[in-house]
């Protein structure tokens, strides 16, 4: 599931998807799943962040564009960890295996007129 996930971040930045669908049907406990999934997040996207400023992709150039990003992300973290504060096990695992159809329908719907040429 890690390697499915480096994968498929490294081809088009869905790092937590593998891993997540793979946890979601283990039945891990909300808590451990968020866990895990948060944390493989966070080091596979810091070390994408970091090879990019490295390779000169991100630059000083984009600083305020990066800052501007924090109060932008800021309302909907505390959103979410506050619904995730009230949420059951399995409506949280619903929840989540609804994300996942939602962003696959999504990225099957945006690929469909290159798949039908």
């Amino acid at each position: 599931a890690g390697l499915g996930g480096g994968v498929s971040g490294a081809i088009g930045g869905f790092t937590g998807v593998v891993p997540t669908l793979w946890a979601t049907l283990r039945g891990w406990p909300k808590d451990e799943l968020r866990g895990v999934i948060q944390n493989f997040n966070l080091v596979m996207l810091s070390v994408t962040f970091a090879s990019y400023v490295f390779a000169g992709v991100v630059t000083r150039q984009h600083l305020p564009q990066l800052l501007m990003l924090v109060p932008v992300l800021l309302l909907p973290v505390l959103l979410g960890a506050r619904l995730y504060a009230g949420i059951s096990p399995e409506a949280f695992r619903r929840l989540v295996l609804a994300l996942l159809a939602c962003s696959g329908v999504a990225m099957l719907w945006r690929a469909l007129p290159a798949l039908l040429r």
